[in-house]
């Protein structure tokens, strides 16, 4: 199904994505890409977006699990029934970037986060990020907007 083709391309591209910065890079290396407008870095992120909740790894790491748990529930039963075409997009987008994300913390006890955007604002610029991250607020704009629709 396209669907889970999607989910599995989305995890796998992040995965390899991962790999290589983890291979490739140290804290301190920084290179610049698209005309200096993206900074990739290697970053460590124990906790959620942000940063938030890292002196909790383990609940972190359970709660994520259970939320991902719950949404695969709701996807495979989503996958099954007509329509939705645009909330099934969504859900694969968000359930790739979760489960990269959630594997990160099951293998290294940490996610790794790779890039920033390099703007002029430096609290954004300070903001290092994956794919997936971007996969899972894409996956769930996606499936609001269908839901807002009907």
């Amino acid at each position: 199904m396209v669907y889970i083709s999607i989910l599995l391309f989305v995890f796998l591209a992040d995965l390899m994505l991962k790999k290589y910065v983890e291979a490739n890079y140290d804290e301190e290396t920084r290179k610049y890409l698209f005309g200096k407008r993206i900074i990739v870095r290697k970053l460590h992120n124990d906790g959620i977006a942000l940063g938030k909740l890292a002196d909790y790894k383990e609940e972190v790491r359970r709660s994520t699990f259970g939320v991902m748990i719950a949404m695969l529930v709701y996807f495979f039963f989503l996958l099954f029934r007509k329509g939705n075409q645009i909330r099934k997009l969504g859900l694969s987008i968000f359930l790739g970037g979760a489960l990269c994300n959630w594997f990160d913390r099951f293998h290294q006890r940490t996610v790794t986060d790779y890039f920033s955007f390099n703007v002029k604002w430096k609290k954004l610029r300070s903001l290092v990020f994956n794919l997936s991250d971007l996969c899972i607020v894409a996956g769930l704009l996606l499936s609001l907007v269908d839901k807002k629709r009907k």
